[in-house]
């Protein structure tokens, strides 16, 4: 889906991101159990990464920055960031993307009603039923009925 799906001289409140995917409600839904999934490892990658750095914080009180163990967590927290811009770089290639980590939330850029819309989605819910305009944010989500 493109712009072109837009009311003619619809502006948008904010420029869109330059690798936005604008997506279909259908391509959102086809990509929701992927991206849930993707949405959990990335919350399991981030408290490891937490502890990671809490660990090198305490490592480096006690030990040189050269320690083994200390190159170890280091390099262990390194890979985990490559596998992390891995995880997100799949969330974009499916239009989707992360609003909040925490209880985690997903969403798409789409079109509405002629109008550019987030179709929203947060964890514990079956499906993308929601959206909201660009302008107003998550509070102001409305459902989505389809005709």
């Amino acid at each position: 889906m493109d712009l072109d799906a837009l009311e003619p001289g619809e502006e948008l409140p904010y420029p869109l991101p330059a690798d936005a995917k604008i997506v279909t409600i259908d391509e959102a839904r086809a990509s929701l159990k992927e991206a849930s999934n993707v949405l959990m490892v990335l919350q399991a990658m981030s408290d490891e990464a937490h502890d990671l750095t809490d660990e090198l914080e305490v490592l480096l009180d006690q030990l040189p920055m050269h320690d083994p163990h200390v190159m170890e967590v280091a390099e262990h927290l390194g890979g985990l960031v490559g596998q992390w811009q891995g995880n997100v770089a799949r969330l974009e290639y499916l239009g989707a993307r992360i609003v909040c980590m925490t209880p985690g939330r997903l969403e798409w850029y789409g079109v509405v009603d002629r109008r550019m819309a987030l179709f929203s989605w947060a964890m514990g819910e079956t499906d993308i039923e929601w959206y909201y305009r660009m302008e107003e944010g998550f509070p102001s989500r409305k459902p989505l009925i389809e005709a």
